[in-house]
């Protein structure tokens, strides 16, 4: 008995120390890392702040499920899970990002829990270790990314799906999280239904013989659903389909869905969008294609409860992003726990395979190569990755927006070859326009109207074409313009006006990224 204590005590310790440690990965330096901040961030964290303050989004809309935002329609879930903490940290970077750091850390302690269901002890430990330093996982619980939020909640409506096995009665509950689960992300309209639907073929005798709770978790389930398909097949539903493009070629479908099982994408080059992936590394370690490879084999040669609904996993999880294109991390982040987990129990396997003296020195080389490519990965992440990749997030921004925002100059314009016209949505965020009069200026994206007062967007179009009366006409002597240093080399300069550096901002790595100017009168 004192012998079940302690080794339950010491599970408790090391299971502290996992999420203790996949706590600290998700926060150190969370404000900076990744350096800078993208619109997409911004919206959500504006209209979190919006929701907090008027109850109403930034468009004025009241309590929406869905969030407009830049006409993507998104789900609004993370938005409101983002109140509080707006609240305590206030609307800045840290603030709009501990929401998902915070997620991504209770995903370990879910998953942990879903393991035990399926694995001894040891295993969800091990499990619980690799999501909590998964490069895939730490870098989207690092950023404002809504996409986060759906392997929590998959794991925990499927961790309760699994407790019902022998208690009934949990069926109903787990109907309505898997349900819930699908107003995350856009990739969990698609794989939650067809898992939906494997567990109902795999488990179909335990869900007959409980047909009144089945019955009932399938209600649950489909009042929420039902909701949810009715507006994606609407216009405002469908605006974030097309815009990405759905594939209608089966065979680049195939092959995008194959390249998310392939060497590239899994261990050597991950997705190749910078804001997705540390740069020469895959979405898992190197070491992992050994443990992987031995969970897999110990998945198909041994007796594993629920083997089936873990291939099922497995095989689901690239499909939403396989119609859009291939390499796409975000799309596909629900399948980082199921490697973790594979990989854990490989992970053991490979451990039981000796004995003796050489169990020892086994046990601890493993351990020296797992803390050697952490080291590693933290190294490329916190040191090179700002400097590498130092336009992804569009650095320093907040820096010349914050200047030309104290200036005296009658009107601020900015270009939008800066992130296209996008970039809007960082001018309310960085210069917390209060909610109520963001709101009044009717901001649109789709139709281009974007003058935030004395804030607006310009498109440099004209000057390109080289309409100089037209381009005059809407030059001011009394405006500060905040140009990319690159794309703007040849704007603003006319037979009437040049323009004059004020200041020029310069990345991490002390590349010229933007420059805030004035008209001068030839």
């Amino acid at each position: 008995m004192f012998k079940n204590i302690q080794t339950k005590n010491f599970s408790i310790i090391y299971l502290l120390g996992i999420l203790t440690l996949g706590f600290l990965l998700r926060v150190m330096f969370l404000g900076s890392i990744p350096n800078g901040f993208f619109p997409d961030e911004a919206s959500n964290a504006y209209d979190a702040y919006s929701i907090l303050h008027t109850l109403r989004d930034q468009y004025g809309e009241f309590l929406p499920a869905y969030f407009k935002s830049a006409n993507d329609y998104r789900e609004g879930l993370y938005m409101y899970l983002m109140i509080p903490f707006i609240k305590i940290f206030g609307l800045n970077v840290f603030g709009a990002r501990i929401t998902s750091a915070v997620i991504g850390t209770l995903t370990v302690l879910v998953l942990y829990y879903l393991t035990k269901e399926i694995f001894p002890q040891r295993i969800a430990l091990f499990s619980a270790l690799l999501l909590a330093i998964s490069p895939w996982h730490i870098h989207f619980s690092r950023i404002t990314f809504r996409a986060i939020l759906f392997p929590l909640l998959f794991c925990l409506a499927l961790l309760i799906f699994l407790k019902s096995l022998k208690t009934p009665k949990l069926l109903s509950f787990s109907g309505l999280l898997f349900a819930i689960s699908i107003y995350t992300f856009y990739s969990a309209r698609v794989f939650v239904p067809l898992f939906m639907l494997g567990l109902v073929i795999i488990y179909r005798q335990h869900l007959i013989k409980h047909k009144t709770q089945t019955i009932l978790a399938l209600i649950f389930f489909f009042i929420l659903f039902i909701p949810q398909f009715i507006y994606q097949i609407s216009p405002q539903g469908m605006a974030r389909a097309n815009e990405v493009g759905l594939l209608q070629n089966i065979s680049e479908i195939i092959g995008n869905y194959l390249f998310y099982f392939s060497p590239n994408f899994l261990f050597f080059k991950g997705d190749p969008i910078p804001r997705h992936t540390v740069e020469r590394m895959g979405e898992l370690y190197l070491f992992e294609i050994v443990t992987l490879s031995y969970g897999i084999i110990g998945l198909i040669k041994n007796h594993v409860n629920h083997k089936q609904m873990l291939f099922l996993w497995l095989f689901l999880y690239p499909i939403p992003a396989a119609l859009v294109s291939a390499g796409s991390a975000v799309r596909t982040c629900v399948g980082a726990p199921i490697f973790a987990m594979i990989s854990g129990y490989g992970l053991c396997l490979l451990l039981e395979q000796f004995d003796g003296k050489l169990k020892a020195f086994v046990r601890w080389t493993t351990l020296l190569i797992i803390v050697a490519n952490l080291i590693i990965f933290t190294h490329r992440y916190f040191v090179k990755y700002p400097k590498l990749k130092s336009d992804a997030w569009l650095p320093t921004f907040e820096d010349v927006v914050i200047e030309a925002n104290q200036s005296n100059a009658d009107c601020i314009a900015v270009s939008d070859n800066i992130e296209s016209k996008y970039v809007y949505v960082l001018i309310p965020f960085y210069t917390q326009i209060p909610p109520t009069d963001y709101q009044k200026l009717g901001i649109d994206v789709v139709s281009d109207k974007l003058n935030m007062g004395r804030w607006k967007i310009i498109d440099f179009e004209p000057y390109n074409q080289g309409d100089l009366p037209k381009i005059e006409a809407n030059l001011n002597t009394n405006c500060l313009y905040l140009l990319h240093y690159y794309r703007d080399q040849d704007v603003l300069n006319t037979q009437k006006y040049r323009w004059q550096d004020i200041k020029i901002f310069n990345t991490v790595n002390g590349k010229p990224y933007y420059r805030l100017v004035k008209l001068i009168k030839r």
